[in-house]
């Protein structure tokens, strides 16, 4: 389980080195270019977040309890059903959250990741997955999924991927999907925290 978690975040690392972000703050682009303001968006955050480990508040939800509770220095007790990962910006403002759900099984391991806007807004969604027994390729294949919103919540792109551990690309039609967890995109901070039942921190 712990190999499937590095490996995924191994291909975390790699993905977002592919759009070099050389400056932390927003950039003004005109509007009919969304989807690239979005996109520059995206990778500033990708950036704070494999920059700024030790500004990263984790909790865990558990099977006996409700509310998820936070995690020091990385001790997970034995009953977790999720974990969640979450980065504020230098304001407090909460930027980003990716939700783990645990794997029994350790064939699979799955991210599921909002982005948020100055204003809390959910502006991108990212499931990634990392997982055995694909019949696709010997090792581990790994799927992502990202979907971009405008100010209204409205999908106005999105983008599918599905690679081994040396990113080369498979076929889907040959894969075998040997997991599912139902999830929800919500549009906003304030909704993700309270379906989480997360107090904000």
């Amino acid at each position: 389980m712990r190999q499937l978690v590095y490996m995924l975040t191994v291909l975390v690392g790699v993905v977002t080195a592919c759009d070099p972000i050389t400056d932390t703050t927003s950039r003004l682009v005109p509007e009919p270019d969304l989807l690239e303001r979005l996109r520059y968006q995206k990778g500033e955050i990708d950036t704070l977040f494999n920059h700024q480990m030790e500004r990263l508040i984790v909790m865990a939800k558990l099977r006996d309890k409700e509310e998820p509770v936070p995690i020091q220095n990385g001790n997970f007790p034995e009953n977790v059903e999720l974990t969640f990962n979450i980065l504020k910006d230098s304001l407090g403002q909460i930027i980003i959250v990716s939700i783990f759900p645990f794997s029994e099984s350790g064939d699979w391991d799955i991210r599921l990741t909002h982005y948020f806007d100055k204003k809390g807004r959910t502006f991108v969604f990212e499931r990634q997955t990392g997982f055995f027994n694909s019949m696709c390729t010997d090792g581990i294949a790994f799927e992502t999924k990202t979907e971009f919103y405008n100010s209204d919540f409205e999908l106005v792109d999105k983008k599918y991927e599905l690679v081994d551990e040396e990113y080369k690309q498979l076929e889907k039609d040959s894969c075998v999907f040997n997991y599912d967890f139902d999830y929800k995109v919500s549009p906003t901070i304030n909704d993700l925290l309270e379906t989480s039942k997360i107090k904000d921190r």
